[in-house]
């Protein structure tokens, strides 16, 4: 993605708002301005990617930000490159969520689009931010040169103050913010050379520190709005599953005043508390009209198993792979089966509505807030200018809030009790209805030379990617979903001839979605446990084995090294703290950004056990070090969990383990230590918040293999009983 070229005619006027401060909106892609406060109207010609910074009279500083803050730092980062080109200090911006609206849309995949999702926040705006602080920067300094009366290149900016050296004069930016207003935007604003950066490439104090650590940051699950009621659901016991009918009467009497609502796919109760309703919609009596109740994820997983063998759509193809493996010395095959997982975010799905005649607010966390408002404006018939989208903090998206039922059903009640309503899932509906990782069954096939060297390597995955159901404008004309194939197309290995395909699997009847890091997560498991199979049958050190594979000097033999040298990397089992331990090396590239790392394993009671785990991500250049670090530390457990726990288990059409105790997740108690080294290079600027999640469990399953010999294809690592060590 390249950012929007910036021009004269690109910019928006600068108006002044009601709060008194000085709005700076500047438009890369359109000719007309809209109203910052509301949800925007459609443009004359192209579309808009836009930024707004307010500078109050007292120098404060409001940014509002296009992306959605769900932990991965954006209402730092973003904000901390505006401030670096603005020259003025973090510490006075504070950072709203920007509403809907043409205005905020700062991708263009063929249409404008602004969503929180695929590592893209700061990649994918990054020059766009830094045009954003840097024109405000060109608009003040003229503002100060006529307040002034000396020329602009007499004057200089730092910590949101313009200096005139020569007659020891300085105005702040608040006190020019009126006069910048006026100002004509500048056609290509100068931006800072990356040497003179003080703020990219440093960690300040995140923006939203102090509100978390002190209980005053509003979640979702948090809203509260005078004179709402509260409601719980129960969805139908089977995906597809629909009322077929139920007895309003059963919960009369029942306190709270209950109100039964039929929701099409699952119904509802609305009460004076969430625990009323909960009881009342526990109590009511309905029957259920069968969807897909005859679905099992085992079957799935045995019936996508059977169809290896099948020649499915061509991903990529270089030379020819099978004749090249028909023709080596040794040839190896394996089969690997990732399962349906969950997205287990920490807070439950939640969304607050509040319909009234002519107009409509609607509290929903979610990683697109036009998308909100395009749901809202369906189900409601009301017009975007009537619809007021407030976004709270997400207690956890990881792909699942692109989905929006809950705001849906949450936007049904309010119309259907009259007033506003808060719906709150329970963690056992959160699970049972999830939009699921898709499930895959993958085959990869290689033929060795004589000295253990690929001659070819031919990969087939049954699976379904998220894209087809969500996103079908990214499936290409032949039908192939490329989020299915991520992970096992365009990997740095020599590994001669190479051939992937997909085969679609075709369990239409399961939700599935986007779940954190998409398809590298689905494939780097068997693809890197693959090339550890690759190493070992060869004869040769895994590790050692990857890097002759690799080309010298290439950005990923560099980070391979890098990890190494970091774990202290040894190649084969060895005794620590009294129990004998092995490392696991993988690596991966996902959304423009290289991983690699390296995890301590020993095995307890028959379990895994990580103690440590050491990871290097290249990503080029970075905005913020600290959040990269704690990203893929954050990744790594996201990763490390599925891969020794998770698996949605689906018998008679439902998820069976509803809840924590039955759909395990990583205890604080199990997490190791996590040791981030973040690599500059002169690669593109890649994503952070997902390339950490992709290469945990390939690295635990080759520890695994080396401590006991078992080698792990099929996830997750806790239905293998791996013995004593």
């Amino acid at each position: 993605m390249t950012d929007t070229q910036l021009s004269r005619r690109l910019f928006l006027k600068v108006t002044a708002t009601a709060a008194g401060g000085a709005l700076f909106a500047f438009n890369l892609s359109g000719a007309r301005a809209q109203n910052a406060t509301g949800s925007g109207t459609a443009m004359e010609d192209a579309p808009q990617v836009t930024a707004f910074l307010r500078i109050d009279p007292d120098g404060g500083i409001v940014f509002l930000n296009p992306f959605i803050e769900m932990g991965q730092g954006t209402y730092t980062s973003i904000p901390q490159i505006v401030a670096e080109e603005l020259d003025a200090p973090l510490e006075a911006f504070r950072v709203e969520q920007a509403p809907p609206g043409d205005a905020y849309k700062v991708f263009n995949f063929g249409a404008p689009l602004r969503f929180t999702g695929g590592s893209l926040s700061v990649r994918g705006s990054y020059m766009t931010m830094r045009k954003v602080g840097a024109g405000a920067r060109a608009m003040l300094l003229a503002a100060a040169a006529d307040e002034l009366g000396v020329p602009v290149a007499e004057l200089r900016t730092s910590d949101g103050k313009v200096h005139h050296d020569a007659s020891g004069r300085s105005v702040g930016y608040g006190a020019l913010a009126a006069r910048a207003a006026a100002q004509t935007p500048p056609e290509d604003p100068p931006l800072k050379d990356p040497s003179a950066f003080k703020l990219i490439g440093q960690s300040p104090k995140r923006t939203d520190s102090l509100e978390k650590s002190t209980g005053r940051a509003g979640f979702g699950i948090d809203v509260q709005v005078d004179g709402m009621r509260f409601a719980a659901i129960r969805h139908a016991p089977s995906f597809g599953g629909t009322v077929a009918s139920f007895d309003p009467k059963s919960i009369d009497g029942m306190p709270g005043n209950p109100r039964a609502v039929d929701l099409g796919s699952a119904v509802a109760v609305v009460a004076d508390s969430f625990w009323r309703a909960k009881k009342a919609v526990e109590a009511l009596g309905v029957t259920w009209n069968d969807g897909a109740a005859d679905i099992s994820s085992e079957r799935l997983i045995d019936a996508a198993l059977a169809r290896l063998d099948e020649t499915g759509i061509e991903a990529e193809a270089e030379g020819d792979a099978p004749a090249a493996i028909a023709g080596a010395v040794q040839e190896l095959t394996a089969d690997y089966v990732q399962p349906f997982l969950a997205h287990a975010t920490m807070e439950p799905q939640n969304c607050t509505a509040w319909v009234r005649d002519n107009a409509c607010e609607i509290w929903a966390p979610n990683q697109g807030a036009d998308f909100v408002l395009g749901t809202a404006q369906q189900v409601t018939g009301l017009p975007a200018e009537a619809i007021t989208v407030h976004t709270p903090y997400l207690g956890g998206g990881f792909g699942r809030r692109f989905v929006l039922d809950f705001a849906t059903q949450a936007l049904k009640l309010s119309m259907a009790d009259g007033g506003p309503v808060k719906l709150v899932w329970t963690r056992e509906e959160d699970t049972q209805n999830d939009y699921y990782r898709p499930m895959a069954a993958v085959r990869l096939r290689a033929g060795l030379d004589a000295g253990g060297k690929p001659v070819g390597l031919h990969a087939t995955t049954v699976t379904e990617g998220p894209a087809a159901r969500l996103m079908p404008g990214l499936v290409q004309p032949n039908g192939l979903d490329p989020t299915s194939v991520e992970g096992l197309v365009k990997q740095p290995y020599k590994v001669g001839a190479r051939r992937t395909d997909m085969v679609n699997a075709g369990y239409d009847a399961v939700p599935v979605g986007f779940w954190r890091s998409v398809g590298g997560a689905l494939n780097a498991f068997p693809y890197e446990s693959f090339i550890d199979e690759m190493a070992h049958a060869a004869g040769q050190e895994p590790l050692d084995y990857r890097l002759a594979l690799l080309e010298p000097g290439s950005n990923e033999y560099a980070l391979l090294e890098k990890v190494r040298d970091m774990a202290g990397y040894r190649p084969g089992t060895y005794t620590a703290e009294g129990e004998t331990r092995a490392m696991g090396v993988a690596q991966h590239e996902a959304f423009g950004s290289l991983v690699a790392q390296i995890a301590e394993v020993s095995v307890r009671a028959g379990r895994a056990h990580v103690s440590r785990v050491w990871a290097a991500i290249d990503l080029g250049s970075v905005v913020n070090p600290e959040i990269v670090k704690a990203q893929v530390t954050g990744g790594a457990i996201y990763g490390l969990s599925a891969a020794l726990h998770e698996e949605v288990v689906i018998e008679n059409g439902q998820a069976t383990r509803p809840n924590f105790d039955t759909y395990p997740i990583l205890t604080p108690q199990e997490a190791p230590e996590i040791e981030v080294a973040v690599v500059t290079s002169d690669r593109p600027m890649g994503g952070v918040g997902e390339p950490g999640t992709a290469p945990i469990a390939p690295a635990v399953a080759n520890a695994i293999f080396k401590l006991t010999g078992t080698r792990i294809r099929r996830l997750p690592i806790s239905r293998h009983d791996l013995g004593a060590a």
